[in-house]
């Protein structure tokens, strides 16, 4: 069944769901995804401290376990994220099934994803895993993790031994072994119909008549350009990729008659999935200083699938963002002084939880006070990202706490206006370092998820600061 709303694609390609805008420069992207990485790091909640490490040389990672949970921000070894969902598929009858919009900060899900830079600092790299995110094709069992790593070529990527993305020659449509829905049917192998690169390819595409000139690739690879932090401003590195994705699409291989000849499958009309985008896009945004990253990602996913046994096939839309990076060790985070930081606040904002969002942008200053063990971060000049960029409810002054121990370089509270209310977290990054407006940590980041009574207006979103 084709259920990827003509409104996804079409706003992908326009970048229409873009928080980045005017991103160009550089390329890369693909699966070598060795990744950079932090050198191993000692986090962990109690007493004992746990080594933990990126994989792949030189990577930078948020980390694969979610040590803990506050107020909706997820603490990982190297960072802290937050995610939402798309509500107009929560409601009965879905309004548009063929679309997902609406923001509704969640829990429960997990988002694990490594980069990789080059010498100058572009993005060069990514590897994002997603899973546990309340997305089925048989409207029974979660669908298999999702591998994204935005590459160009076709192919099938998965993780090896050592848990780094690979590619791999993607099996032939005949291969009746591997794509064994057209033998198997609802009980064919679900793992093997995900995370599949399909184009470009040889075949033609096939695009539906409400769809003319549909694309013939999934993505155009990653975009990177470097900001001005490193001359004095306060603009991060940045990065942008799309691409269109076919997961559970069973149509990639053949069926059998009752001779055992290959034949197309009964809604086929040709052979291998159609066109890219069939089931869905992912969307995914970078910013980064020396030491800090911030992560953005947008998954639309078509689920219930009528081939797979679900029997209210529909899209929805998980959303959300990392602060993650080279995290300061907890026993090098000062005990005295006052240390102020500026930065950048990104994210989503939905002025109802049912309408569709839009990306944010702001400022955010904070002064952490070792003594007290406090961070107050301030948000000012917060706006949609986009068209006339109106301003956004979304200013206020949050005071959050230094954790102990092992997350002594974790700090987390609430945080409200008159219109919103939620939770904030964040981490330390970079080595400690005297001067400016004091000695702390070189960077912080984090993340934060507010939202109003009543369904009213939602927003998820990420920091990254400097120390000035």
């Amino acid at each position: 069944m084709r259920f990827l709303g003509q409104r996804g694609i079409l706003a992908v390609l326009l970048a229409g769901l873009s928080l980045l805008s005017g991103c160009g420069g550089g390329d890369g992207g693909g699966t070598g995804q060795s990744g950079t990485s932090a050198s191993p790091q000692q986090t962990g909640t109690g007493t004992q401290a746990v080594t933990a490490a990126c994989p792949g040389s030189g990577t930078e990672c948020t980390g694969a376990t979610i040590l803990r949970t506050d107020q909706g921000i997820g603490v990982t070894d190297f960072g802290v994220q937050v995610y939402g969902t798309s509500t107009n598929d929560l409601l009965t009858p879905n309004p548009a099934p063929q679309q997902a919009y609406g923001l509704r900060p969640a829990t429960g899900g997990q988002a694990d994803l490594r980069v990789s830079k080059a010498a100058d600092g572009r993005l060069a790299a990514v590897t994002l895993l997603l899973s546990n995110l309340g997305l089925s094709w048989d409207g029974k069992t979660e669908r298999p993790q999702i591998i994204e790593t935005f590459e160009t070529r076709q192919g099938r990527v998965q993780l090896d031994t050592n848990g780094l993305a690979v590619l791999q020659p993607l099996p032939a449509a005949t291969d009746l072994s591997f794509f064994d829905f057209g033998r198997r049917g609802a009980n064919g192998t679900q793992t093997n119909y995900a995370n599949n690169i399909y184009f470009p390819r040889t075949e033609a595409v096939r695009c539906p008549s409400n769809y003319p000139g549909c694309p013939s690739v999934e993505t155009q690879g990653l975009k990177a350009q470097l900001g001005d932090w490193r001359s004095g401003g306060s603009t991060p590195d940045s990065a942008q990729v799309t691409r269109l994705h076919e997961d559970g699409a069973t149509q990639a291989g053949y069926g059998v008659d009752a001779n055992g000849q290959l034949v197309l499958l009964p809604w086929a009309d040709g052979v291998g999935v159609p066109y890219p985008g069939f089931k869905g896009y992912r969307d995914f945004l970078h910013w980064s200083y020396a030491h800090v990253n911030l992560g953005a990602w947008i998954t639309q996913d078509t689920v219930g699938i009528i081939e797979w046994g679900g029997n209210n096939e529909h899209n929805k839309m998980r959303r959300g963002l990392m602060a993650f990076g080279q995290v300061t060790p907890a026993a090098q985070v000062p005990t005295s002084g006052v240390a102020r930081y500026r930065g950048r606040i990104y994210g989503w904002f939905s002025y109802l939880q049912a309408q569709d969002s839009h990306p944010l942008f702001g400022e955010v200053e904070a002064t952490v006070d070792f003594d007290n063990r406090t961070v107050v971060l301030t948000f000012s000049g917060t706006r949609i990202d986009e068209g006339q960029m109106d301003p956004l409810p979304l200013a206020l002054t949050a005071s959050t706490t230094l954790s102990s121990g092992q997350l002594a370089n974790y700090f987390f509270g609430s945080a409200s206006n008159t219109t919103l209310s939620g939770g904030i977290g964040g981490r330390f990054f970079g080595p400690v370092s005297a001067g400016g407006s004091g000695t702390g940590p070189a960077e912080l980041g984090g993340n934060f998820q507010l939202q109003s009574a009543n369904q009213g207006p939602a927003a998820i979103g990420g920091f990254l600061l400097r120390k000035i």
